[in-house]
């Protein structure tokens, strides 16, 4: 049998990595271990440094320890020159197969054989995000990848690692006037493209459609819209839009169903609009439903464009609404370029800014006009 010290280093490692203690969450006192245990605290020394030596936990003063990582991340492969990768953390806001995953991906394979990379989530609560940023430092990462969950407000820790020209890379917003490599898309045009394409169809007028969030991304899509309008001398009404969708956000409490019937009145308030542009994909299945209570077929009686949609190779007679594709994999691609070239030159600023694509489906079609 392996030495106690080894079996409770085994114990809280399976714990961590099964989420039974949570990235973030402190552990108990030494001494409050000792007793849960019933070993000696210097079992329990030598269970927390071998933790620690792996990259689970670190040791904060006056704080206490704290988990950092459900993965190991130290004492991981090293280049075959012999030199060690460096640590690269992540910090996003959440992800699914709709926005999110696909730039997961492309990091990581960004990532292999160049860089060790630890991906967390905050599920947009600030304080968590300032929190998973300064213990990816404290392990040792050497550059910071980050998906803020607002534009609005910058984390306390951002603003202290770029006085520092700590390697810091912004995914999917803009702040403005914040020194730091952003890597987003461009979401004014796609948005613009979008409307255009409605307008094409005949449609004159159209409503806007997005969550709460404050975030940039959200701000330039109404920009692409409205400028989308007013090229082609469409009047455009603000009562046309409706911004309050809650139940999407990360860590929102609002219940799908109130969004539902918000929006089913919004769209019955406002009869005459015949087509939407839509800030996401679970925003527009919201829509079709609010529609779908209304009597009205998407694309029959109104036409819908989104941004994102997920891949549906296994359903080819799936609907399939008319979207903005984003890049997604180039978006992870391009944040671990970038945080490499700012390892090695940290005054290496970069602002990337990837085009978008317009992707036909099922949710739009030419407006029908009345003759005579």
């Amino acid at each position: 049998m392996s030495a106690l010290y080894r079996q409770l280093y085994e114990k809280l490692r399976a714990d961590i990595e099964q989420h039974r203690i949570a990235v973030g969450d402190r552990l108990p006192p030494e001494a409050e271990l000792v007793e849960t245990h019933q070993v000696s605290s210097i079992t329990i020394k030598r269970a927390l440094d071998l933790l620690r030596a792996d990259g689970f936990i670190v040791r904060r003063p006056r704080l206490g320890t704290f988990v950092i990582s459900d993965v190991q991340t130290a004492g991981l492969a090293e280049h075959a020159g012999g030199g060690a990768r460096p640590l690269i953390g992540c910090v996003i806001t959440n992800f699914d197969d709709t926005f999110g995953t696909k730039i997961i991906g492309g990091a990581i394979d960004e990532a292999q054989d160049r860089a060790t990379l630890v991906i967390n989530r905050s599920l947009g609560d600030q304080s968590a995000e300032d929190r998973l940023i300064r213990a990816l430092v404290d392990s040792g990462a050497k550059a910071i990848i980050l998906e803020p969950s607002s534009s609005e407000f910058v984390p306390p820790v951002v603003l202290e690692l770029i006085t520092r020209s700590f390697p810091l890379v912004i995914i999917d917003r803009l702040l403005d006037g914040v020194p730091v490599s952003t890597i987003a898309s461009d979401n004014v045009a796609g948005a613009r493209e979008a409307t255009e394409h409605l307008i094409d169809l005949g449609h004159r007028r159209i409503g806007l459609i997005t969550s709460a969030g404050p975030v940039s991304t959200l701000d330039e899509r109404r920009r692409g819209f409205l400028l989308a309008n007013a090229t082609a001398s469409v009047d455009h009404d603000e009562r046309n839009e409706f911004r309050g969708v809650e139940s999407t956000r990360p860590f929102s409490d609002t219940p799908i169903e109130d969004d539902i019937e918000a929006l089913t009145e919004f769209v019955a308030a406002r009869r005459d609009l015949t087509g939407f542009v839509v800030s996401e994909f679970n925003i527009a299945l919201l829509l079709r439903e609010a529609c779908r209570r209304l009597d009205l077929e998407i694309p029959r009686h109104r036409s819908v464009v989104c941004f994102d949609h997920p891949d549906l190779f296994f359903d080819r007679a799936a609907f399939r609404f008319t979207h903005i594709r984003q890049d997604q994999d180039a978006l992870g691609r391009r944040s671990v370029e970038q945080a490499l070239a700012q390892i090695d030159d940290p005054g290496a600023i970069g602002k990337h800014t990837l085009p978008t694509t317009l992707v036909p489906g099922d949710s739009t079609r030419k407006l029908r006009t009345r003759k005579g």
